[in-house]
């Protein structure tokens, strides 16, 4: 089994191998007592959610804060209250869910006596996905539980491309802006103390770096993108295509060596998500077949087909306009397709092909 996170973002027991953002720890733990919303941007593959996740939880004591995460979902205005809901204590009111929210977060508050914390990841998802309807609702009921003044703060993590987004949730909330954090790209220097970081504390096996300087060099090399940044997550899915392929020509409970050989056998990342998606969309065409589904060979692949443009972006359908966009000879259940779909979320194969 690889050591290495792959796509899962870094959580608050991996505090011995988050490495390089001690400074943004730093930055956000002090914005988060500077106002009650902080609004946290970058781009894709910055760490975002793993600061929050790891760096800012490992900042307090179990009894300073209560994370409540959330994720829009179908529709934020209900994920919220059920987000909120799955931590009382005294019973859950059957009515909960259509309390105003400030007085959802005071109940949540008296349960457990700790100031409560509203984490919204991948924020902008309520622009992709969400009706000016549901915009508004939102910011109407984040507004009222800041002028209400409880133990709340609020968190919105957001891909700086959909900061623009925010201007009509600016005009409800004048304030949205003042409170805010960039998270830059992390600089060569950086990335080779996270490589380092990482192998060292690699579970069994253990992992080796020969010739330190020149693998690092090279790996990092080979993870830039044309505009020559490295993105954290393509950086998880790297070393863990490094550890499998070494791990391959290596007796078992044997150190795992990373070299320049390896490195360069492995070679761009490019090709290590190619073979990674090949690999990924298998294993889903075995998980629809044993759903009851015929013919999968290469139904993955035309689902996300579906989803991209002729410029190669993605385009937002709604599950039935892909059923009806997809081959007449594909016979796939809407509830087949809706797991496809958050396998693709989970994986993140729709991002990649932005």
């Amino acid at each position: 089994m690889s050591p290495f996170k792959f796509l899962d973002a870094y959580d608050k027991e991996d505090q011995d191998r988050f490495f390089g953002r001690e400074k943004e720890t730093a930055q956000l733990y002090n914005a988060v007592f500077a106002s009650n919303l902080t609004l946290l941007y970058g781009g894709s593959g910055t760490g975002k959610t793993s600061l929050v996740n790891c760096g800012l939880a490992n900042k307090f004591y179990p009894s300073d804060w209560l994370p409540v995460f959330v994720r829009r979902e179908s529709n934020i205005n209900l994920s919220l209250p059920k987000a909120i809901e799955q931590y009382l204590e005294r019973g859950r009111p059957s009515d909960f869910t259509e309390w105003p929210l400030p007085d959802q977060v005071q109940r949540l508050y008296l349960d457990h006596y700790r100031p409560v914390y509203l984490i919204f990841d991948q924020f902008e998802e309520l622009f992709i996905l969400g009706s000016q309807t549901e915009q508004q609702e939102f910011y109407r009921s984040i507004a009222q539980l800041l002028k209400a003044g409880l133990q709340a703060k609020i968190i919105l993590i957001v891909r700086e491309e959909w900061i623009a987004h925010l201007n009509e949730f600016e005009k409800v909330l004048p304030t949205l802006f003042d409170n805010r954090l960039r998270i830059e790209q992390m600089n060569d220097r950086n990335i080779a103390r996270v490589i380092s970081g990482m192998t060292r504390q690699a579970d069994h096996p253990t992992i080796k770096i020969e010739d330190p300087q020149t693998t690092i060099s090279q790996i990092i090399s080979n993870l830039r993108d044309k505009h020559h940044r490295v993105d954290l997550t393509n950086l998880q899915v790297y070393m863990d295509r490094l550890y499998r392929t070494r791990q391959a020509n290596t007796v078992s409970g044997q150190t795992i060596v990373f070299d320049p050989v390896l490195v360069e056998q492995v070679g761009r990342i490019d090709n290590v998500l190619g073979t990674f998606l090949e690999e990924q969309m298998t294993l889903l065409e075995d998980k629809l077949s044993e759903k009851g589904v015929k013919q999968v060979k290469g139904l993955p692949l035309e689902i996300l087909y579906t989803l991209v443009t002729d410029n190669g972006t993605k385009q937002q359908m709604e599950p039935t306009g892909i059923q009806e966009s997809l081959p007449r000879n594909r016979n796939l259940s809407y509830e087949q397709l809706t797991y496809c779909l958050e396998e693709f979320q989970r994986l993140r194969l729709l991002r990649r092909l932005e």
